[in-house]
């Protein structure tokens, strides 16, 4: 599929942030203002399209620094956020969103560790689960892959003359449609930035949702949903037999390449039984497993085995506690069915066939997916990419993501030229973008960092995750972050709640 498609209207986005500079009055050779006059002289500013809705001098409080807060706004409806610390580490954060946007994400991790951060909505007002922004065009193109390459231009000329001078880098850090935005920034715009991490990219976003409309079709068939005691057997029958793959049995599967499980194995033999599925109940786990397909070609690969008890898993993405179209994948798919391939707010997504709008399913796909392996620009102009991606992730495939590891491999001429761009880190036992049974804590922005300022890649580095106790903060479990198609494998011997216990092997 194409990563480019037509603009509907006219860019005037190209203009340097040095040419901004001069709109904003950066020549100036007066003697610096202290931060809240430099920070308030933003207010009321209009700079370009956009125009400045606000700027505050925010008071230091707990993690937070003193950082000036400027939001503006960019026609349609496309907000923006860019946090200003009083002490600048000289280098600058854009910050992705999740869902259909809609609302600014926070950016207090980066404003706690001094760098200037950017954020925005993705071109439209509403809530994370709310497609209807879809039917104007404007909003779509914005939401597709225009928003971020608008607004960062109009933040880089305020960064540099709150400061004086540009960051020294800009990097690109997002989840879910966060990681789908960092691969269009890579794919279409590669010199927007230096480094991207791109978690549990949602990249192939229209064919990730299909596939989530079929396994909604199918959990609401007549007996085919799948309540929690039923999730509770399926999700300990996954573990009884993948756990110990890894070497150790944790309540983690590590090791996904050597977990072949069949639901079928718990068919009820006569009556349904609380420690069986029905036939219709083993269909839905297969859907759910097995791969989305279109006239014979793989839409979208299917989920791996694994965190089918978490109440964060399945039951919040697929099964909705008994009632599939509410699930946050059936929600999901429903937007996508009715604003952007019907375009009809009434249609009933559980009629929704696939075959009968491929004309329009591609031409969306095209828009608004991020699938082109070809980062050859990004590459050229010395740019890092990450990818990272949960192994219990309900939300988006990590089986999405390792085939689109090693298609950029393909597309980049092999192994050793992907290397020296890109790697791919499973995080085994993990939920969607955090959350699970396993180590999902890990500062891959100081890696990126590391990678490109420094030479020293990722998997150099020996990356650890960690899991926090959500009360005191303290590491409960580490593990080494392995480069895909490398494993965490247990040593034999040791804590098992420790990295120093497994080493990372082959498959």
């Amino acid at each position: 599929m194409t990563s480019t498609s037509p603009v509907r209207y006219t860019i005037p986005w190209s203009i340097s942030a040095a040419a901004l500079l001069l709109t904003l009055g950066g020549c100036s050779t007066t003697p610096e203002p202290a931060p809240q006059s430099r920070c308030e002289s933003f207010r009321g500013r209009t700079l370009e399209e956009a125009r400045i809705t606000g700027a505050e001098l925010v008071a230091a409080s707990g993690q937070l620094p003193e950082y000036c807060k400027v939001t503006g706004t960019l026609p349609p409806a496309l907000d923006f956020e860019v946090r200003l610390p009083s002490e600048w580490n000289e280098k600058t954060v854009y910050a992705g969103g999740g869902g259909f946007d809609g609302s600014i994400p926070s950016t207090d991790v980066y404003t706690a560790k001094g760098y200037a951060a950017i954020a925005s909505n993705g071109g439209h007002t509403g809530d994370v689960l709310d497609a209807s922004f879809a039917l104007d065009p404007q909003k779509l193109d914005d939401y597709a892959y225009l928003s971020i390459h608008r607004v960062l231009p109009i933040a880089k000329a305020i960064i540099q003359e709150n400061y004086g001078k540009s960051s020294a880098k800009t990097w690109f850090e997002g989840c879910s449609n966060g990681g789908r935005e960092a691969l269009i920034e890579a794919q279409r715009w590669p010199e927007d930035f230096d480094g991207i991490i791109a978690r549990a990219p949602a990249y192939d976003f229209v064919e990730l949702l299909i596939a989530h409309n079929r396994n909604t079709r199918q959990l609401m068939r007549p007996g085919a949903s799948l309540p929690s005691a039923k999730l509770q057997v399926l999700g300990k029958a996954v573990l009884d037999a993948c756990d110990a793959k890894d070497g150790v049995a944790d309540g983690i599967i590590s090791h996904p390449a050597a977990c072949q499980f069949d639901p079928a194995v718990l068919q009820c033999a006569g009556a349904e039984q609380n420690d069986c599925l029905t036939a219709e109940q083993v269909a839905s786990a297969k859907t759910i497993y097995s791969p989305t397909s279109l006239n014979g070609t793989t839409l979208y690969p299917g989920w791996p085995a694994g965190g089918e008890a978490d109440p964060e898993g399945w039951a919040a993405w697929f099964t909705g506690n008994g009632n599939a179209t509410a699930s946050a994948g059936g929600l999901f798919g429903s937007g996508l069915v009715k604003y952007l391939i019907t375009r009809d707010p009434n249609y009933d997504p559980l009629t929704f066939e696939p075959n009968d709008w491929l004309p329009r399913i591609n031409e969306m796909s095209a828009l608004v997916s991020a699938n082109s392996t070809d980062l050859g620009r990004f590459q050229a102009r010395g740019g890092k990419l990450i990818l990272w991606h949960g192994g219990t992730d309900a939300a988006i495939s990590q089986k999405g993501t390792a085939a689109y590891y090693e298609g950029v491999v393909q597309s980049a001429g092999g192994q050793a030229a992907a290397d020296a761009f890109v790697e791919y880190f499973p995080a085994p036992g993990v939920n969607h973008c955090a959350g699970g049974a396993g180590a999902d804590t890990v500062d891959l922005l100081t890696a990126l960092e590391n990678w490109v300022e420094k030479g020293v890649a990722p998997s150099q580095a020996k990356l650890v995750a960690t899991k926090l106790d959500p009360q005191t903060g303290e590491s409960v479990l580490s593990r080494p972050l392995c480069k895909y198609p490398r494993y965490p494998r247990y040593k034999g011997t040791g804590d098992i709640n420790s990295a120093d216990s497994f080493t990372c092997v082959d498959p």
